[in-house]
């Protein structure tokens, strides 16, 4: 993940942790490209000034949910013994935008 160092003992990472939509509301015009759009502004003036590869995401063991990220660049990140959480954890690469 680090992309350096296949080595490598740590990694700095932007966590973004769980990602909701209300979706409670009619016809809510947000969407996940919207979001994550605002996510990698932030995270892309982060990295300006501490640095860092890789954003991490937690979300529900949802196959369709997985898939959704997976389309916007995540990738799952493989666990020991995955029907120990009903959550799993992704991870893409810092991208400038």
């Amino acid at each position: 993940m680090d992309g350096i160092s296949k080595n490598a003992g740590r990694i700095r990472a932007f966590l973004i942790g769980q990602i909701g939509k209300n979706t409670a509301v009619a016809s809510n015009p947000i969407s996940l490209e919207n979001i994550l759009s605002e996510i990698y502004a932030v995270i892309s003036a982060a990295k300006e000034l501490i640095g860092g590869r890789i954003i991490i995401l937690e979300c529900e063991d949802s196959e369709d949910l997985i898939k959704l990220y997976e389309r916007h660049g995540f990738t799952l990140i493989a666990t020991l013994d995955p029907q120990q959480s009903r959550l799993r954890t992704m991870y893409t690469h810092v991208i400038e935008r």
